[in-house]
């Protein structure tokens, strides 16, 4: 082990060799922080908290934590709800209903919520509408049906 190793201190337990590479800037990297995403599940969905690079509590291997974001905000840190480009999924901290099982009432809820539509977010509404006959539509299973039904040619 070199002297430069041994005087080598981390409180991130990051590799020196890792800390000497250049980072990217959080806009090259594409990164924003949402704030609608502040109070979200974090183990759910493309945020830095579920990424490889991501090393607690605001920091990333890869994104340096200055600099301004996409939208021209600069927060001075890398954000747990924040996401940019160069997101690879971190499987140890992704959670959801495939990732682990449950009994009860729980796992059936889960189940259920899963076999939904895939556009139900909570907290956002989506209509979609019939191109030829402008009817609306909460979800794309029942447009398609509706397509379906009503406009489809007999063969």
């Amino acid at each position: 082990m070199s002297i430069k190793s041994e005087s080598f201190l981390s409180t991130q337990n990051i590799p020196e060799e890792a800390t000497q590479q250049k980072k990217l800037p959080k806009i090259a990297a594409r990164y924003v922080e949402v704030e609608q995403f502040k109070d979200s599940d974090h183990h759910k969905g493309y945020f830095c908290y579920n990424c490889t690079f991501f090393v607690k509590p605001h920091n990333c291997a890869i994104v340096t934590d200055e600099g301004m974001d996409i939208l021209g905000h600069s927060s001075g840190i890398i954000a747990p709800h924040g996401l940019c480009s160069v997101w690879i999924p971190n499987e140890k901290e992704i959670h959801g209903t495939s990732s682990h099982g449950g009994t009860g009432a729980a796992a059936s809820e889960a189940a259920s919520i899963s076999s939904k539509s895939k556009e139900s977010t909570p907290g956002v509404s989506a209509s979609f509408s019939c191109e030829t006959c402008n009817a609306s539509f909460t979800s794309r299973e029942e447009l398609k049906q509706h397509t379906k039904d009503k406009h489809s040619r007999a063969t």
